[in-house]
């Protein structure tokens, strides 16, 4: 019995090791999600299913409580951001409904069609080149008591997230961007701080991000029809 009982303890460690790492997995799939596509309603859905995995992988390393956080706040932002775009009039894309609908003078939509190719093929080569960055930086520079898969997730958010903050202006990519940003460095900074006061105030600094987000993308909502006028 005495041999059993460390037997079992290994094996339930190594299947949160393959849980841990299935995660990290699923982090490269919506941040590639959140930089590629445009519905700003399936970037929403990305952005939920990354602070779930965020919360699966922090569950590993450190109180399940600190994790149920961070899953938490996902919730409450992504629904915000939703009803903050839904009621102020955006569209299946990017912009507001009524500039779906009517095309910029002088911009056909052949041309538009274009365009939105060559950024999707440079979208991805961007993409392609920040993962393979990640992995170099994550080789030549591991995170101190960080796992490297952990480690490697971590990089790829804050480099994703500052890859969509680059591309984008619209308030509904840009913010997703950002949080992405901020929940790499949640990856790096929570396994080695586990106060409860510093991680409620970090959860607050996040909300004010998200109803900020959500501010700028229901004026933007308001504001854009007005601009095309």
């Amino acid at each position: 019995m005495r041999f059993l009982l460390p037997a079992l303890y290994d094996m339930l460690q190594q299947m949160g090791a393959i849980a841990r790492e299935a995660a990290v997995l699923g982090l490269f799939v919506t941040g590639t999600l959140i930089v590629l596509v445009r519905d700003w309603r399936i970037t929403l859905l990305a952005l939920l299913g990354q602070y779930v995995l965020v919360g699966v992988i922090l569950s590993r390393l450190v109180l399940p409580e600190i994790a149920l956080i961070k899953v938490l706040i996902g919730a409450l932002i992504c629904p915000m951001l939703y009803l903050a775009a839904r009621q102020s009039g955006w569209g299946i894309f990017s912009l507001p409904q009524t500039l779906e609908r009517s095309p910029r003078r002088g911009q056909s939509e052949n041309g538009g069609l274009a365009v939105f190719r060559v950024g999707l093929s440079f979208r991805v080569l961007t993409v392609t080149l920040v993962l393979v960055f990640a992995i170099v930086i994550n080789n030549t520079y591991p995170l101190p008591g960080i796992p490297p898969d952990v480690g490697l997730g971590s990089y790829w958010l804050m480099l994703t997230g500052l890859l969509v903050l680059m591309l984008t202006e619209e308030p509904l990519k840009a913010g997703p961007g950002l949080l992405t940003a901020l929940s790499g460095f949640e990856l790096l900074y929570t396994p080695l701080e586990f106060s409860l006061t510093v991680v409620f105030l970090w959860a607050v600094v996040i909300l004010l991000f998200a109803v900020s987000i959500a501010y700028l993308a229901a004026a933007r909502g308001v504001i854009a029809p007005e601009e095309d006028l």
